[in-house]
């Protein structure tokens, strides 16, 4: 649940606009413009997965880019990232839906170790606006602690996301939430999961976090039949 999705290949001028706005605040370290490009987005009708695939993800991959080349600083990344994460709360307070499925807990957890939670944060706060009781552990979560967490908050679905590949730590935490929580399904996601990753009963890959809400509603659903 790292890559938000794939930006539309010819936006229109409109959503160049407003991709450049919130580009040019991230770059600039302005929490206040980088808002205001949020509520135009929201003004013209963009649902908050729009918001993360069409705004969020392209003003990233950019600040990524351009720290790679030494074009920016790493304090200015750092800048970047967390105006995001505070740009990703307001689009949540923002856009709370009357949707809501309060009977179903949702657990998110970065894997032991993994420290980039962006992609994370996007899908707990689309969990949240859907209106599931979201329970966010945040980033490098130890196994154990994990594990403890699933017993005690008693979810419906668990979320783990990792961007740095480790197959073997991935089976470990999947083992684990087996053992924790046998009844409740698993769903991975990040750049660390391998393509060719196999899925097995009660556990899922979503590629992409604005389709996290359809992932989880289907888990939710596949477990209500057995």
């Amino acid at each position: 649940m790292d890559r938000p999705g794939t930006p539309s290949e010819e936006p229109s001028a409109s959503l160049r606009t407003l991709r450049k706005a919130f580009s040019d605040a991230l770059l600039a370290g302005d929490e206040s413009a980088a808002e205001t490009a949020i509520r135009a987005a929201l003004g013209v009708g963009m649902s908050p997965g729009e918001i993360d695939v069409e705004l969020i993800a392209p003003a990233l991959w950019l600040v990524g880019e351009m720290w790679e080349r030494g074009e920016i600083t790493v304090a200015d990344e750092h800048v970047a990232t967390e105006i995001t994460v505070r740009v990703l709360v307001l689009q949540r307070e923002l856009l709370r839906t009357e949707r809501r499925r309060p009977a179903h807990r949702v657990l998110l957890a970065a894997l032991e170790g993994e420290r980039h939670v962006v992609g994370l944060r996007m899908a707990a706060d689309l969990l949240g606006g859907a209106g599931f009781d979201v329970r966010y552990l945040g980033a490098d979560v130890p196994l154990a602690a994990l594990g403890d967490a699933a017993e005690r908050h008693t979810p419906d679905v668990v979320c783990v996301s990792m961007t740095m590949p480790s197959e073997p730590l991935l089976w470990r935490t999947i083992e684990l939430l087996a053992t924790a929580r046998p009844e409740t399904p698993v769903l991975i996601g990040g750049r660390g999961v391998a393509e060719d990753f196999p899925e097995r009963p009660r556990v899922v890959t979503c590629r992409v976090v604005a389709e996290v809400v359809g992932a989880v509603d289907a888990l939710v659903q596949g477990a209500r039949l057995n």
